[in-house]
C-alpha cells in the first residue's frame, strides 16, 4: 500500500500557528507522513517575532542527511531559510535529490506581523541556487515584488511577475494575491504552470483580520498533494480549497493574529 511521505525543511514557530508546526498539522490532515528538519528556532507569538536563532550549518546538514539516508520521500517542502549559509547548506545537501523529488519552495521573507525573516544577502543566493531546483515556488505579493523587482498592483502585474520569477528556473509559480484588494471581494492567486499556462485560483475573502500561517499551510498542502502523486494544477487547487476551509474556521488563540484550524 502506497503511503506518501513528505520532508519538511523549515523554521519552528513557538506559538504553533506557522512554520514546521503548521506544516506537520497540514500533512497529517492530508494523511501524509511527515519528517521535519529544523532550520531556525523562533521566539514568537500571534503578535510578533521576538527572536530568531538559526541552527548550526553542520547540525542542519546532519538532520537532512540522516533522514534522507533512511526514508524515501515523495515530496519536499522548504520554508524559512533565514541566512545565506543555511540556503547554501540546504542546496548542497539536497543536490543529489533535485529533480528526483518534487520540491515546493515557500520563499519566506516577511512574517504576517511584518517582521523581516530573510536576511538581504540571502536573497540573491535563493534566486541563483535554489529557485531553479523547485517544482513550484509560492511567494506572496511582497515576496514576489522582491523576487521580480517590480511593483504588483493587479492581476496583470501578477502575470508579468510570475513570468520573471519562472525565468529563474523553477517549473511553476504560484503568486498568492491575499495582500491585494480586488474589486470583486475575492482573493485571487495566479498559477503559472509547468506548461506555461496561467490559471486563476480564487476564493471568497474571509474577514479583514490577519491570519497567521496561511502561506506555510498552503505550501505544505501543495507538497502533500504532490506527495500523493497529483499534478501541479490539481495540487494547487486542492491546497487552495483546504486553506479556505482552515481560514473559514479560524481560531483566536492569542491576542494578535488569528490562527488556522488545520483539522
Amino acid at each position: 500500500m502506497f503511503e506518501p511521505k513528505l520532508l519538511i525543511i523549515a523554521g519552528s514557530d513557538s506559538c504553533g500557528g506557522a512554520g514546521l508546526q503548521a506544516d506537520i498539522k497540514t500533512a497529517t490532515a492530508h494523511k501524509v507522513y511527515s519528517s521535519a528538519v529544523v532550520t531556525s528556532l523562533t521566539a514568537q507569538n500571534t503578535r510578533k517575532v521576538f527572536a530568531i536563532q538559526d541552527v548550526s550549518v553542520d547540525f542542519l546538514r546532519q538532520q537532512i542527511e540522516v533522514v534522507l539516508d533512511d526514508i524515501e520521500f515523495d515530496a519536499i517542502k522548504i520554508g524559512m531559510l533565514s541566512s545565506l549559509e543555511i540556503i547554501n547548506c540546504v542546496t548542497q545537501t539536497l543536490k543529489t535529490k533535485f529533480k528526483k523529488i518534487p520540491i515546493v519552495l515557500d520563499p519566506v521573507m516577511v512574517a504576517t506581523s511584518g517582521d523581516v525573516l530573510l536576511q538581504k544577502n540571502a536573497i540573491e543566493s535563493l534566486k541563483k541556487n535554489l529557485i531553479n531546483k523547485a517544482k513550484i515556488i509560492t511567494p506572496n505579493i511582497d515576496e514576489a515584488e522582491i523576487l521580480s523587482g517590480m511593483k504588483i498592483k493587479n492581476l496583470s502585474d501578477m502575470r508579468e511577475a510570475s513570468s520573471i520569477i519562472k525565468n529563474y528556473g523553477c517549473d511553476a509559480v504560484l503568486i498568492k494575491g491575499g495582500h491585494l484588494n480586488f474589486t470583486d471581494g475575492k482573493v485571487h492567486s495566479l498559477l503559472l504552470d509547468d506548461e506555461d499556462d496561467f490559471y486563476l485560483v480564487s476564493n471568497k475573502k474571509v474577514g479583514n483580520k490577519d491570519i497567521h500561517g496561511t502561506g506555510c499551510t498552503l505550501a505544505s498542502a501543495i507538497a502533500s498533494n504532490l506527495a500523493k502523486k497529483h499534478d501541479i494544477i490539481a495540487s494547487v487547487r486542492k491546497a487552495n480549497d483546504y486553506v479556505y476551509r482552515c481560514v473559514s474556521s479560524n481560531i483566536k488563540a492569542g491576542k494578535g493574529s488569528l490562527v488556522l484550524k488545520h483539522w
